[in-house]
């Protein structure tokens, strides 16, 4: 099968590799759609460094074509489904209390890990979800990243109606905005791009601030009956962005940082706001299979619509060229089309 395979930083190449084998307790898949992440960005830029070769790619969509003899579940071929591609041990610390998310070994050589840019793949049934056939590949795609959203707002422990800062409105910052308004949340969307604060209210942003232009402080006040908002998601790896962000917190508000950052960050709070205003900061990595799940479901019952972050599409033969224009910072989501020539 033909996979692109990368061999190090900036070095992609479209290779044909061994068709995997499907073992008797494994679904096998066509991938017809991938997203290009950004942990595959990271890797491709040298950002981040994992074994090489490498077939990246995570955020994926495809067809079954195969049933193993010992799967249980109701699978069938020519089932359209969405794929969860980071691997899981199951047998660490941390998978066996219940956060898989931050499993010990999902990227040691030896686990098989992503895999979502080449033409098939072998899977366990828990790594694959069904999807209604009027989804369309490319947005089934998106359901691994709206995971990583659902998962954010759990842990931000939202209540309905609450007021939520989302600061930056990339692909990330908007995805929390579908979620959070299926959630019931006053939702304020913060960018210093216009066209992006454009978007975010063409998805439904109740209000959008340029911090350039406009104390956000004092703007959230303004829009919060004086009380500053209750809960905030970091989508923004810009410094000044965190900062400004925790002045502008109720009390009792909850921070998350969902962004990662390149270097080392340190967080801009006085200890003595943690501790007279019962403010709360965390951070989020990846999801859990209960996030998945719901992040499938809220794709299948058309709750959450992706369309308009979708910025263009790439085949095999163009992937480098996707993989440049994906990490300009002009694209919210580049696909990787399986079938495209």
């Amino acid at each position: 099968m033909k996979a692109a395979v990368l061999s190090g930083p900036g070095r992609m190449e479209i290779r044909d590799v061994d068709d995997p084998v499907m073992e008797k307790d494994e679904i096998l898949i066509k991938l017809k759609s991938c997203g290009i992440c950004t942990l595959e960005q990271r890797l491709f830029t040298g950002a981040m460094k994992l074994h090489y070769p490498l077939v990246g790619g995570h955020e994926a969509a495809g067809e079954i074509v195969e049933v193993g003899k010992a799967v249980i579940g109701s699978f069938s071929p020519g089932t359209k489904v969405a794929l969860d591609l980071v691997t899981r041990c199951g047998e660490c610390y941390y998978c066996r209390i219940g956060k898989s998310n931050l499993c010990s070994n999902r990227f040691n050589p030896g686990q098989r890990m992503l895999g979502g840019f080449a033409e098939f793949i072998a899977a366990k049934p828990n790594q694959v979800y069904a999807l209604p056939t009027g989804l369309s590949f490319d947005e089934a795609a998106f359901t691994e990243p709206l995971s990583c959203c659902v998962h954010s707002l759990k842990r931000l422990k939202v209540a309905m109606t609450e007021d939520l800062l989302i600061v930056g409105a990339g692909v990330m910052g908007l995805l929390h905005l579908l979620v959070a308004r299926c959630m019931g949340l006053r939702t304020t969307v913060c960018d210093p791009d216009a066209s992006r604060l454009e978007i975010a209210r063409a998805l439904g942003a109740d209000f959008t601030v340029n911090p350039r232009t406009t104390d956000l402080s004092s703007f959230g006040r303004e829009n919060t009956d004086g009380l500053g908002w209750s809960s905030c998601v970091i989508a923004s790896p810009a410094p000044e962005a965190l900062k400004e962000a925790v002045a502008s917190l109720a009390k009792c508000a909850r921070l998350n940082i969902y962004t990662a950052y390149e270097g080392e960050m340190t967080v801009p709070i006085d200890a003595t706001a943690i501790h007279r205003q019962e403010l709360t900061v965390t951070g989020t990595e990846g999801r859990l299979s209960e996030d998945f799940f719901q992040a499938a479901r809220l794709l299948s019952f058309g709750k959450v619509k992706v369309d308009a972050l979708i910025s263009g599409r790439t085949s095999f033969s163009t992937i480098e060229q996707g993989f440049r224009e994906a990490i300009s910072g002009h694209a919210f989501r580049i696909i990787l089309n399986h079938e495209a020539p």
